[in-house]
């Protein structure tokens, strides 16, 4: 199978064999896997556009989608160079044909922006987020000692969203729950409750076993 997968990459995307782009931070470097569900390899690739413009580059083998990108840029001269946006997974998120680009928008000391994207009817497009959150169609991942949250795949094509925040001398625990539903995550359960002490998150609801949405699968670029 890995062989196949070589073969087609090489056949298909000469310039793939030209460097080694299994752990880097180079936005430019590419990903290849199925994104657009017709079983073949695309490449998949952030391209600079301006000094706050990016693109999210998908070239199949007939043509080749976009999706624009606008990260958080306070130093437009330090956002490519410290390598944001970049791509990180492809992973199945929905139950349609091929994988969905998983990007790094920008990474902090202690938290990070996720964006995921899919193909639907044809274009490449954002995976919503549903109640919308802010930043638009952006994950918050990480935290810091009296605020954090945790993402993960808690079964397939469904996420786990488990957040804890201290004020007032009490802590306040967030659990919810979302179906990956063709171009959106859509909330389906929500519960909330507070609590004086900082609790063992497996006693929490909903149990979320990783982090970084590392249960969903797919193939993720070594960091």
């Amino acid at each position: 199978m890995m062989l196949a997968l070589a073969l087609a990459l090489a056949f298909a995307f000469p310039q793939a064999q030209s460097r080694d782009c299994s752990a880097t931070t180079d936005p430019r470097c590419p990903m290849f896997g199925d994104v657009n569900g017709d079983g073949q390899p695309d490449r998949v690739s952030v391209s600079r556009l301006g000094a706050c413009r990016f693109a999210l580059v998908v070239q199949t083998g007939t043509r080749t989608l976009r999706a624009p990108l606008r990260p958080f840029c306070d130093k437009p001269s330090e956002v490519w160079a410290m390598g944001f946006p970049r791509v990180i997974a492809l992973r199945p998120m929905n139950n349609r044909p091929g994988l969905e680009p998983e990007v790094l928008m920008w990474h902090g000391a202690s938290n990070s922006g996720l964006r995921f994207f899919t193909v639907s009817k044809g274009r490449l497009v954002p995976v919503r987020i549903e109640p919308e959150v802010f930043p638009r169609d952006e994950w918050n991942v990480g935290g810091f000692a009296l605020a954090f949250s945790v993402h993960d795949c808690i079964r397939p094509h469904v996420v786990g969203v488990l957040s804890a925040w201290y004020s007032a001398r009490r802590w306040t625990f967030e659990g919810t729950v979302y179906r990956v539903s063709g171009t959106a995550f859509v909330r389906v359960s929500l519960r909330r409750h507070h609590a004086r002490r900082l609790v063992d998150t497996r006693q929490m609801w909903p149990y979320v076993a990783g982090d970084e949405f590392r249960h969903c699968g797919g193939i993720v670029r070594a960091q």
